[in-house]
C-alpha cells in the first residue's frame, strides 16, 4: 500500500498511482510492539511437517476479506501513511511536497526493463541533495529500487528473480514457517496493511519472508526481518517486495549480519562504541558506568535497520532514505545522532530510565535538522576514513583473540 503525501486534488507528479491491497528467534528479545489478534490462534501441531503445512494453508486460504469494505473501515481512521494514529501535516508540510515531487518528476528520466517501467535518475550533487532533503513519498517506490540497484546495474538479473520467487512459494518445505507466523502479527499492527489477520498485507508478508528462507538457506529466517520486510511491502508488491530484499541484502552484505554468530552485528556494536566513544564522550563514559554498553541496547536498532520500533515512521522513511543512498555504514552515525539528540536525557539517567527510553520509540522533533546533521557528520567521518580504521581494528582484535584461543 502506497499513500502519496499529496492532496489529491493538486495532481502531484507522482510516477503512477499503483496500489496493493527469527530461525527459531536467535537474537534476543527486540522489544516488538505487541498486538493481539482477534481471531483464534492457528491449532497446535506437534507433528512436523503437519504443522508448517496447516500454517501455509492458513495463509493460502485466508480470511478472504472485503478489501473494499476493509479500506472503507479503516481509511478514515489512519494518519498519511496508513497507521492507525496521528502524524499530522500541515498546509505548508503538503505544498511543499507538492513542490518537491514536481522537482522529482522533472529530474527523472524513463526506462523499460524486463517489461516493466521504471525510472532512474542523474547521479548529481542535486540529487544526492534532495534525497537528504527526503524523498517525497510518490517517489519512493522508484527512488529506493533505483538506489538499491546501484543505479539499475544489479537489476539485469531481476527477471530471474521473479522466476525463482515464483518457485519458491510452490515449495511446501520450510523449516521457518511457525517462528515467521508467530512474528507476524506483532509487526506493525498499526498499519491498515497488515491489520487483518491471514489478510492480504499478511499473506504477502508471510510469503516473501517463507519465500527469502528458502532462498539463502544459511539466514533462513531471524526476528527483524519481518519489520524490513513490511516496510518494503508499504511501498512494492509481493514480488518486487522479494527483489528488493534480496537486493538489499547482496548489496550490504546483510546475510552476514544473520547468520549464526551475527557477525556484522557484533562488528557493529564495537564501531558504535568507538565513535561514541570519540564523538559523546560523557555520555561514553555515562554508559559505561552504569554498565549499558551498544549491544545491551542496540541489537534491534541494526537487525532491523532501524524498522523495529526504534523512532517514528515519518523520521524512518528518511533514515531509509539516506540508508539507500549510502549503505549500511550510515546506520553507524545514524545511531550516533540519535544518542547525541538525547544525550542530556541519558546523562540525566540510571541504568533502568536509560534502558527505558533506548528501549522505547525514541521522538526525533526535527527531521529535517536530524538528517542534516547525519549528513555533517557522515562526511566528516567519510574523509577521515575513520570507519575503515575501526573495522581494520576490530579484524585485529578478532585475529589475536582466535590466536589466544
Amino acid at each position: 500500500m502506497q499513500l502519496c503525501l499529496a492532496d489529491p486534488s493538486a495532481d502531484p507528479p507522482c510516477p503512477s498511482n499503483r496500489s496493493c491491497d527469527s530461525v527459531e528467534t536467535r537474537t534476543t528479545d527486540l522489544t516488538m510492539p505487541s498486538i493481539s489478534p482477534e481471531q483464534p490462534p492457528i491449532e497446535p501441531i506437534n507433528n512436523y511437517p503437519q504443522r508448517e503445512l496447516a500454517i501455509k494453508r492458513h495463509y493460502d486460504q485466508g480470511t478472504r476479506p472485503d478489501l473494499v469494505a476493509e479500506m472503507e473501515k479503516w481509511y478514515s481512521m489512519t494518519d498519511r501513511y496508513g497507521f492507525l494514529q496521528d502524524t499530522p501535516i500541515t498546509d505548508r508540510q503538503r505544498q511543499k511536497e507538492v513542490e518537491r515531487a514536481t522537482k522529482w518528476a522533472a529530474m527523472a528520466k524513463h526506462r523499460v526493463l524486463h517489461k516493466e517501467d521504471v525510472h532512474y535518475f542523474p547521479v548529481t550533487k542535486k540529487f544526492i541533495q534532495r534525497v537528504y532533503k527526503g524523498i517525497p513519498d510518490c517517489w519512493r517506490r522508484d527512488a529506493w529500487y533505483f538506489l538499491c540497484t546501484d543505479q539499475l546495474q544489479t537489476a539485469a538479473h531481476d527477471d530471474k528473480l521473479r522466476i525463482t520467487y515464483a518457485e519458491l512459494l510452490l515449495k511446501h518445505e520450510s523449516d521457518h514457517d511457525h517462528q515467521i507466523d508467530l512474528d507476524i502479527p506483532r509487526t506493525t499492527g498499526d498499519h491498515i496493511m497488515f491489520k487483518q489477520r491471514y489478510g492480504t498485507g499478511q499473506k504477502s508478508l508471510f510469503n516473501v519472508l517463507r519465500a527469502f528462507s528458502l532462498y539463502d538457506t544459511e539466514v533462513g529466517y531471524c526476528q527483524g526481518m519481518t519489520n524490513i520486510a513490511a516496510t518494503i511491502l508499504m511501498y512494492f508488491e509481493e514480488e518486487k517486495a522479494f527483489i528488493v530484499l534480496v537486493h538489499m541484502f547482496l548489496r550490504d552484505n546483510l546475510h552476514d549480519l544473520y547468520i549464526p554468530g551475527f557477525p556484522i552485528l557484533m562488528e557493529s556494536f564495537f564501531i558504535q562504541e568507538k565513535l561514541l566513544q570519540q564523538y559523546l564522550p560523557k555520555l561514553f563514559n555515562h554508559l559505561n558506568e552504569i554498565g549499558l554498553t551498544s549491544d545491551i541496547y542496540s541489537t534491534r536498532w541494526y537487525i532491523t535497520l532501524f524498522t523495529g520500533g526504534v523512532v517514528r515512521y515519518h523520521t524512518l522513511l528518511r533514515i531509509w532514505d539516506i540508508y539507500f543512498l549510502n549503505g549500511f555504514d550510515i546506520l553507524y552515525v545514524v545511531a550516533l545522532v540519535l544518542l547525541k539528540t538525547f544525550q542530556e536525557r541519558l546523562l540525566k539517567g540510571d541504568l533502568e530510565l536509560c534502558m527505558e527510553l533506548l528501549g522505547s520509540v525514541m521522538t526525533v522533533d526535527d527531521d529535517d535538522q536530524f538528517i542534516a546533521t547525519v549528513r555533517r557528520l557522515h562526511d566528516k567521518i567519510q574523509y577521515r576514513g575513520l570507519l575503515e580504521t575501526i573495522r581494520n581494528q576490530y579484524k585485529s582484535n578478532s585475529i589475536n583473540n582466535n590466536n589466544n584461543i
